[in-house]
């Protein structure tokens, strides 16, 4: 077994914060609020995944495709296992986050 050590405060506070988790049938659905300039690492999701910028401005980098902008407004649509990052604009960004559940083993 590993033992875990103690999380420093200053990497928690550079974290967004994730909130309004819901969990349905079609999948889970939350909000990530980021701070201007903060930063989610590159990461994948095993479902589809569909982000829509609700406040805000930033920009989504998706692997095979570069960097998109992430205005208010726009959403993007991720196939599962896509890796992807985001970075928050000067003003900080607000996205609302659904992970879709696959419906067939072409999702």
């Amino acid at each position: 077994m590993s033992s875990y050590g103690v999380v420093p405060v200053d990497s928690i506070a550079r974290r967004p914060v994730v909130s309004d988790v819901h969990q349905g049938a079609l999948g889970r659905q939350f909000t990530v609020t980021f701070k201007a300039g903060q930063r989610l690492p590159p990461h994948r999701n095993a479902s589809r995944v569909v982000v829509t910028a609700v406040e805000g401005y930033g920009e989504i980098t998706v692997e095979g495709d570069g960097v998109r902008e992430l205005p208010c407004g726009a959403l993007v649509q991720l196939a599962p296992n896509v890796e992807h990052s985001v970075l928050a604009g000067d003003a900080g960004l607000e996205v609302v986050v659904q992970l879709v559940t696959n419906c067939c083993e072409h999702c």
